[in-house]
């Protein structure tokens, strides 16, 4: 099968033609339809302790449809379109364990797959990963109703954070991010609040809010960052650990201890955080379709990859494995 496979950091992904997947009597063959190009992805492709091995075929996020089924599975059936968790047992699905899905097939186990229904395409059906993700972030941080919510970064997860922010009744969400291009896509989401993260962002919430941000979720993953949350964090204030960093960082406990932070990590999703996203769709509460700008062939990922190093007006890119 064709597929789009890491060789090591500074080389851009290459197609190649790779081993079809072949399935043990609990697993199911998927027919990949679409797959989204996530920010793990781009991480797990540099030098540093979160680096994939080589011939990694990276796609955590995909939708298709089962193709193949094991002679132990009786819940699901070929033909059938699924998404599902990126996991079989312990192994993980496009980080280097099991081949993912920037390719034609990928296998899944049958406990964490989903099935979807008609109403929810196969672009819909991507989405449901980076859905989930901030919908377990959102959860992790307790009740979010009636607080001042500051979200860091316009990211794909960034966004859905503020999403599930919004959809569980926070007072007010402001988004501090840069990137003229992922103003524009927050604002298409129908959020208004703005603020610059070159300027003093602890004064320009308050300005907005008046007062400081009582959960901050830090979306970006940045050396420094959980720092500047501790600096303008309230008394007793929550700041959510949502993006990556693998660097090492410092931060000053005393500020911390002083004010009874709470620091959570949030880190992936259970079933039920896809089932609920896929829930909300089919009943046109949550709709993330907006963050797709742009959608690209298998043959195409290579570049497309290349440029999401450094992104411009892009958000959330899906792959179209059908073309």
């Amino acid at each position: 099968m064709r597929a789009a496979v890491f060789s090591k950091p500074g080389e851009p992904l290459t197609i190649q033609d790779v081993d079809k997947p072949t399935i043990s009597d609990n697993e199911m063959l998927v027919k990949v339809a679409r797959c989204g190009i996530c920010g793990t992805d781009i991480h797990a492709s540099r030098s540093g302790p979160f680096m994939a091995p080589p011939n990694t075929v990276f796609g955590h996020e995909f939708s298709g449809e089962i193709v193949e089924v094991g002679k132990n599975i009786s819940s699901f059936s070929v033909g059938e379109r699924v998404t599902s968790l990126p996991f079989i047992g312990e192994k993980t699905i496009g980080l280097g364990q099991i081949t993912g899905a920037y390719s034609e097939f990928v296998k899944v186990g049958e406990e964490l797959v989903v099935k979807l229904p008609d109403e929810i395409d196969d672009q819909q059906g991507a989405l449901v990963e980076p859905l989930a993700v901030g919908l377990h972030s959102v959860k992790m941080a307790g009740s979010v109703a009636e607080k001042d919510i500051l979200i860091i970064g316009a990211g794909p997860i960034g966004l859905t954070c503020a999403i599930w922010c919004r959809f569980f009744g926070a007072k007010n969400i402001v988004i501090s991010e840069m990137a003229p291009a992922r103003l524009d896509m927050a604002k298409e989401f129908g959020f208004t609040d703005f603020i610059n993260p070159k300027e003093d962002v602890g004064k320009q919430f308050a300005d907005i809010t008046g007062g400081a941000p009582e959960v901050q979720f830090e979306c970006v993953g940045a050396v420094g960052l959980m720092q500047e949350c501790i600096t303008r964090a309230p008394k007793r204030g929550l700041i959510m650990g949502i993006g990556v960093c693998d660097n090492p960082d410092t931060i000053i406990p005393l500020m911390a201890f002083g004010k009874e932070l709470t620091i959570q990590w949030a880190v992936g999703y259970d079933k039920e955080d896809f089932e609920f996203s896929i829930d909300m769709m089919l009943k046109g509460r949550i709709d993330a379709t907006p963050m797709v700008t742009n959608v690209v062939s298998l043959a195409e990922v290579p570049g497309i990859f290349e440029e999401l190093r450094s992104p411009t007006d892009q958000c959330k890119v899906i792959i179209d494995l059908t073309k």
